[in-house]
């Protein structure tokens, strides 16, 4: 079951049940609208289920204080982000994700990968963590 949704500033792919897979374009800029965008497309692709994300930001050019707090907020207030794990190869969105960590920490486990297959797998294992409490 594999299905793609696209916004101005990336596209979010369900390939697994429980992952969700999404990319910045090239030089993207997020800003309130986009990060709602964004939101409203995970909700719809998960069907609101506990899901992890994998998401490689390194086009990502700029996303604003607003964006930063509304996608801290949101997801944690939402519940249903079980976990995090961004990709990147910019220093620039290796900047961008460090500082989400630092200023916005949400309430789920988050990680900065360079390797995409690492965050896969990472991203994979909390995605059984979790299942695997919630079925005890």
């Amino acid at each position: 079951m594999r299905r793609t949704l696209r916004s101005e500033v990336g596209e979010v792919t369900m390939r697994e049940s429980g992952m969700v897979f999404a990319r910045a374009f090239h030089n993207g800029e997020i800003g309130l609208e986009q990060a709602k965008s964004y939101h409203s497309l995970v909700e719809l692709l998960t069907e609101s289920e506990p899901h992890v994300t994998v998401l490689d930001i390194s086009g990502l050019k700029h996303i604003s204080k607003e964006a930063r707090d509304f996608l801290a907020a949101q997801s944690s207030e939402w519940g249903k982000t079980i976990a995090v794990a961004f990709i990147t190869h910019s220093f620039a969105a290796r900047t961008i994700a460090s500082f989400f960590l630092t200023i916005n920490r949400p309430t789920y486990p988050i990680k900065v990968f360079k390797d995409p297959i690492a965050a896969h797998q990472w991203a994979k294992n909390e995605y059984y963590k979790y299942t695997t409490r919630m079925a005890c």
